[in-house]
């Protein structure tokens, strides 16, 4: 009986120490890959010159101004538009307790 344990317990020692160990045959090998894809390295375009002319409006309406847009493989300058301005309302209050 004893001769079986000591088997049975050597048996263990090697599968736990075998479990321990990390697999050698698939480790993961890291590999850098560079994007090959368009890239500009150029800086975007200078602010465009400030000759937009803002037409008259209502004081519901706010002037947002032009600016430069990324599209597709260069900037294309978006003009300022007129925006109809968010009433604030502040939060509910409800007292808590």
């Amino acid at each position: 009986m004893l001769k079986h344990l000591s088997g049975l317990l050597a048996v263990s020692a090697l599968f736990v120490g075998a479990m321990a160990l990390p697999p050698i045959s698939g480790t993961a090998q890291a590999q850098f890959v560079p994007y090959q894809g368009p890239y500009r390295q150029t800086p975007p375009p200078p602010p465009h010159p400030p000759n937009e002319r803002i037409p008259p409006h209502a004081r519901t309406m706010q002037w947002v101004p032009g600016q430069w847009k990324w599209v597709g493989n260069g900037y294309q300058w978006v003009p300022g538009h007129l925006v109809r301005v968010q009433a604030h309302r502040p939060p509910p209050y409800s007292p808590r307790g």
